[in-house]
């Protein structure tokens, strides 16, 4: 390569695998579709299932733990939860500027700037960025903007959207690295379509009406197009609808307009995302650049579905001060055809599209096609190391753990020789060749032929133990390496001690009185076991609220006492089964009493109306997880998305033993 490439990463925030047209959906991004038939789609590349942890991954080829973001920004006290890039890692930025690249970064950082890391600090020469992402207008709180390192308050215009400021900046960066003779290196994060959905009134109104056919009818449509397009092979069957989702049939009126509009506000995102990535390529275009410029376009996890299943939508979504989410009825579309959303490591969760866009440097003959072998994020920096002839550390640096794509390009075999890891939050898995194993945090192992089940629809992990035996002993020796034990370190090293010293006993306390967001570990926890529990909690409950009220414990043992459809419901959870009472709740204060008996009888009261439920098995276990008021930070107890906070007003709980 005797004149070296530019190289983009386009990173999106939030998107699902089938939010873009040539990925099967119905929203109009032309800008991409362009792209990927002139380019390559890898139809099964991975993420790491959340946003911080994916940035992690992207920027270092390590995966999210190596490199210290093995969650959020928190600084958890263990090396894979630090909350920042660390010192043992590289970024493509500091491979490629010694290389001869002007190196720039524009859009959401996210990877520890509250621990003093930046973009400048990791081989950035040029950046226009934010800490983190939640906005997209100049006068939300969360839209600090940061040039060149220092605050950008009187350096940008009065008026932008986020997505058109990323791709100004970006086009400017372009022209530096052409003024200054290099190859520029750009890494483009954008923070749509992250919450809190925004876009201008006009955009949104071009997307009304076009989901009120539903989100199963969507779901199908998408499916069609991914087969007529040669996404989607025979082991593509549609994932079946979860229980907390409604039927769209059966909605009211009123709500499936409030859907529709959500829906509309998300796909204005993307639109306008699709809208600036098209400005780029027409700039490269008009510098004669775009030729020589190798493009990969991704997204950070899949769908998200945080706000539960009747999504939120507060204030005018074309303003900065509102907050509207999709919510999981629509994430579930998001992620078609697959389980699950963002934070977990089924297909839903993982599963983003790659398009690799480089007329120089890919074959003609390749435009248009899928490229079938698996992919993971790790694989990017070792690719952008190739392609702009850089070179790997060595020393304190950990070993990059991907390969190079570029092979793929040309459809030639990759060379890789390990498996592919995840772990997030507990969820978990490992994928070698058509063999996948995932579990949920505290749950067994599932195992799926992904060649002819993509949608995991069929567990095999019964008729094939031995495969099951060796991807899980394979699982426990990368974990144990790649810095991501103990597992649920996620939470803090006071909670992984505590998961350690379970045996020792809860509290010996017989009455907690508790306020909203209250947490109690699970040591200072209610010790549940043989005894009545009897929980009253006083509240306050709007229109559409939802949420837990208290929740002591997780996936496989624990209680909660919860908002969901309309209703309020008391669950126990007992060795992975869930029971529950249920009764309506409409809109005002509340007294509600929950009781659970040693017999695994529940009984719900709420305004002097009640309802029993009896469990197949006592809760015979303490739960491991702690308690929490106003929401749900442990694994799920109930059939929601945590953390599920309460969207009303919570007075006050009490809990009698």
């Amino acid at each position: 390569m005797k004149n070296k490439p530019n190289i983009i990463v386009i990173l999106v925030d939030d998107m699902g695998f089938s939010d873009i047209g040539c990925y099967g959906s119905e929203i109009p991004t032309p800008s991409l579709d362009g792209l990927a038939k002139n380019g390559v789609r890898f139809s099964q590349f991975y993420n790491t299932a959340r946003c911080c942890p994916t940035r992690a991954s992207l920027l270092t080829g390590l995966y999210p733990h190596q490199a210290g973001v093995g969650h959020m920004t928190d600084d958890k006290g263990m090396p894979g939860y630090s909350g920042r890039l660390n010192d043992k890692c590289a970024t493509m930025a500091e491979v490629l500027q010694p290389a001869g690249y002007l190196t720039a970064m524009v859009g959401k950082w996210h990877v520890g700037q509250n621990h003093g890391v930046t973009p400048t600090s990791r081989g950035f020469e040029r950046s226009l960025h934010a800490a983190a992402g939640g906005f997209y207008y100049p006068d939300d709180d969360k839209a600090k903007l940061f040039l060149n390192g220092k605050p950008a308050e009187g350096a940008l215009p009065k008026d932008w959207y986020s997505s058109d400021l990323w791709v100004d900046y970006s086009v400017k960066f372009l022209d530096e690295a052409r003024t200054a003779k290099k190859p520029l290196f750009l890494y483009l994060a954008f923070n749509a379509p992250h919450f809190p959905l925004q876009a201008p009134a006009e955009e949104i109104a071009k997307f009304r009406g076009k989901y009120r056919a539903g989100w199963d009818k969507l779901r199908a449509d998408r499916l069609g197009r991914q087969k007529s397009l040669g996404l989607a092979g025979e082991g593509w069957a549609l994932a079946t609808r979860p229980e907390v989702i409604s039927d769209w049939e059966k909605l009211p009126e009123k709500e499936r307009d409030r859907f529709d509009h959500l829906m509309a506000t998300y796909a204005a995102c993307v639109s306008k995302m699709d809208s600036a990535v098209g400005r780029l390529v027409a700039a490269l275009k008009e510098r004669g650049e775009l030729d020589n410029t190798l493009i990969l376009f991704m997204s950070d996890n899949g769908g998200n579905a945080e706000s539960g299943p009747n999504g939120r939508s507060q204030g005018d979504p074309s303003k900065a001060d509102s907050s509207w989410f999709c919510g999981q009825s629509w994430a579930w579309l998001q992620n078609t055809p697959f389980r699950e959303y963002k934070h977990y490591t089924h297909e839903g969760g993982i599963s983003t599209p790659l398009i690799a866009h480089w007329p120089t440097g890919i074959p003609r003959g390749r435009n248009g096609k899928w490229e079938s072998q698996p992919g993971h994020l790790i694989d990017i920096l070792a690719t952008v190391t190739e392609v702009g002839q850089g070179s790997y550390p060595g020393g304190k640096v950990r070993p990059k753990e991907g390969v190079s794509l570029l092979p793929a390009f040309s459809g030639k075999p990759l060379a890789r020789k390990s498996p592919l890891f995840w772990e997030h939050e507990g969820n978990r898995a490992v994928r070698e060749g058509r063999w996948k194993l995932v579990a949920k945090e505290n749950q067994p192992w599932e195992l799926y032929d992904i060649q002819t089940d993509r949608s995991e629809q069929t567990n095999l992990a019964a008729k094939d133990p031995a495969r099951v035996q060796a991807l899980s002993a394979a699982w426990d020796t990368w974990a144990k390496r790649a810095d991501v034990l103990p597992l649920g370190g996620w939470r803090g090293k006071q909670n992984t001690e505590n998961v350690k010293n379970a045996k020792a006993g809860a509290s010996t306390a017989t009455r907690f009185t508790l306020k909203s967001g209250d947490s109690l570990e699970g040591t200072q926890a209610p010790a549940v076991v043989g005894k009545t529990i009897t929980i009253t909690a006083q509240f306050e409950s709007m229109p559409g609220s939802q949420g837990v009220v208290v929740a002591q414990g997780g996936a496989q043992n624990g209680y909660s006492l919860f908002v969901q459809e309309g209703k309020l419901h008391w669950a126990l959870k007992s060795g992975g089964a869930l029971t529950k009472a249920s009764l309506p709740l409409p809109p005002g204060a509340h007294s509600a009493t929950a009781t659970l008996t040693p017999l695994g009888e529940l009984t719900l009261t709420l305004d002097g109306a009640s309802a029993t439920a009896k469990a197949a098995s006592k809760l015979a276990k303490q739960p491991v997880d702690g308690l929490d008021v106003g929401k749900d930070t442990a694994g799920a107890v109930g059939p929601y998305t945590v953390p599920f906070a309460f969207t009303g007003t919570i007075r006050s709980v009490e809990i009698k033993l």
